[in-house]
C-alpha cells in the first residue's frame, strides 16, 4: 500500500479541481437550474475521466504493454481521486434539490447505488479494512462496483446522444466511446489471462 500522504495529496488535487471547475461554470452561468446542470454536466466529465483511468489502466497495461504501466500502478491513486472529486458533484446534486429543481426517485435510486459502491470502494482500499474483508470478497466488490459504475456512466452518457445538435454530440461523443471501450478492455485482459491460465 503506497503513503497516505500520497492518497490524500490526489483527493485534495482532485476535489479542488472540481471545486474550481464547478464555481466557474456557476460563475458564467449562473447558480439556478441551466448554470448548475452545466456544472454537474462538467464535474460529471472529470470524475469519470478519472474513475476511467482507475477502471482501464490495468486492463490497458496487459493488452498493450507498459506504457500504460504508470496507469495501473496508481490505480488506487485514481479511484480516491474519483470518490473525492465527486463529492462536489454530489453537492451540485444536492443544491439543485435545494432550489426545487430534484431528479426524479428512480434517477437517484440508480445513481445512488453508484454512489455506494464509489465510498465503499473508497473506504475498503484502506489496507487495514481491506484485510479484513479478505481477499475474494474485496475483488468481489471491486469488481461488480467497477462495473456497476462503469454501467451508471455509460446510462448517463448515452441519454439522447443525438439530440442537441452537433454541440451536444462533440460533448458527449468521447465519454461515451470511453465508456463502451472501457468494459471490452477489461474483458479482452480477462480472456488474455484466461489464455495464459489455460497454455
Amino acid at each position: 500500500m503506497r503513503s497516505r500522504p500520497t492518497g490524500v495529496l490526489w483527493m485534495g488535487s482532485a476535489f479542488g479541481a472540481a471545486l474550481v471547475l464547478a464555481a466557474g461554470v456557476l460563475a458564467v452561468l449562473g447558480a439556478g437550474e441551466p448554470g448548475t446542470n452545466a456544472a454537474l454536466a462538467a464535474t460529471a466529465r472529470l470524475s469519470f475521466l478519472l474513475f476511467w483511468a482507475a477502471y482501464a489502466g490495468t486492463a490497458l497495461t496487459a493488452l498493450f504493454g507498459t506504457t500504460f504501466q504508470p496507469l495501473k500502478q496508481r490505480a488506487r491513486e485514481f479511484g480516491l481521486a474519483f470518490a473525492a472529486a465527486h463529492l462536489v458533484h454530489i453537492s451540485l446534486v444536492g443544491w439543485l434539490c435545494w432550489i426545487g429543481a430534484a431528479p426524479g426517485v428512480a434517477v437517484f435510486v440508480f445513481f445512488g447505488i453508484a454512489l455506494i459502491f464509489t465510498y465503499l470502494l473508497a473506504l475498503f482500499s484502506i489496507g487495514n479494512l481491506q484485510q479484513t474483508l479478505g481477499p475474494r470478497w474485496w475483488w468481489l466488490l471491486r469488481t461488480v462496483g467497477m462495473n456497476y459504475i462503469a454501467y451508471a456512466f455509460f446510462v448517463d452518457f448515452m441519454k439522447y446522444p443525438l439530440h442537441g445538435g452537433i454541440k451536444h454530440v462533440v460533448e458527449y461523443l468521447p465519454f461515451a466511446i470511453l465508456a463502451i471501450i472501457g468494459p471490452f478492455l477489461r474483458l479482452a485482459a480477462w480472456a488474455l489471462r484466461m489464455r495464459d491460465w489455460w497454455r
